[in-house]
């Protein structure tokens, strides 16, 4: 539950931050990739291409973020090992005297 806290943040983060600095990579790459000239959109004052910046760099961003956060929590602190039962290993064939 939290790494989809951190998820949710790091992408409002980054998204808001893509449409302040709209240069932040690698949303403007992509974007300039495949940019159409044609196209002049804007939704309350924000291009499209903006926009488009602001949620791959979002997405791509906080998938990193995540990533890491999930590997500097390590889930294995957590887990705990239970004893391993191997049939005959109490009886074991080899330590019969012949």
């Amino acid at each position: 539950m939290l790494g989809l806290l951190v998820l949710v943040a790091s992408f409002l983060f980054f998204f808001i931050s893509t449409i302040v600095f709209p240069s932040i990579p690698p949303g403007q790459i992509v974007v300039d990739f495949f940019r159409n000239s044609e196209t002049n959109y804007t939704i309350n004052g924000v291009s499209g291409e903006s926009l488009v910046s602001a949620i791959i760099n979002g997405l791509v961003w906080s998938v990193i973020i995540l990533i890491i956060y999930s590997y500097l929590r390590d889930p294995k602190k957590d887990k705990t090992s239970l004893p391993v039962w191997v049939p005959g290993y109490a009886k074991s064939h080899n330590s019969k005297k012949r």
